[in-house]
């Protein structure tokens, strides 16, 4: 049998973990900004395939306005905007640390400070952080030490 919990789900921000995730089934996203590839047919019906270097992605995380991480991306924005100066590139990295699935986002900003939205009941507050390059590297709890083991037989790390 496959289970999944959120509560095996780690998101670090340059090394700080992001906690007070909103509800619902979208709190994290993590995707590529642009296709792998592209390809072109020719007159004579003969396909060419271009790999695209673009590795670039976007991570999206909505938190409860009440989450203190709020806080803390709202600073790295903060220091964003002073120019350059003062500019920390961000890192983004996310963990199911039960499948092993994982993803690191390097070279990053935030697109803009969350919007804020206040009114009879608690509000999500959204960031959404640019990386240069985005790497997500597929798990699955079943097959842990597999990848050790098949190294050690031929004479791999």
């Amino acid at each position: 049998m496959r289970v999944y919990s959120f509560l095996n789900t780690v998101v670090l921000v340059n090394g700080v973990e992001i906690t007070g995730f909103a509800d619902g089934d979208d709190v994290i996203q993590i995707n590529r900004r642009v296709d792998s590839g592209s390809d072109r047919v020719g007159a004579d019906g003969n396909m060419m395939f271009s790999i695209s270097a673009d590795r670039s992605g976007e991570v999206t995380l909505r938190l409860l306005q009440t989450s203190s991480s709020n806080k803390y991306l709202n600073s790295l924005s903060a220091l964003q905007e002073g120019g350059s100066r003062t500019f920390v590139p961000i890192v983004v990295t996310f963990q199911d640390t039960y499948r092993n699935d994982t993803a690191t986002g390097v070279f990053g900003y935030l697109k803009r400070p969350a919007d804020m939205t206040r009114g009879n009941t608690g509000q999500t507050q959204e960031w959404a952080i640019v990386v240069e390059r985005l790497d997500i590297l597929l798990g699955d709890p079943m097959l842990v030490g597999v990848a050790t083991g098949v190294g050690a037989i031929f004479g791999g790390n």
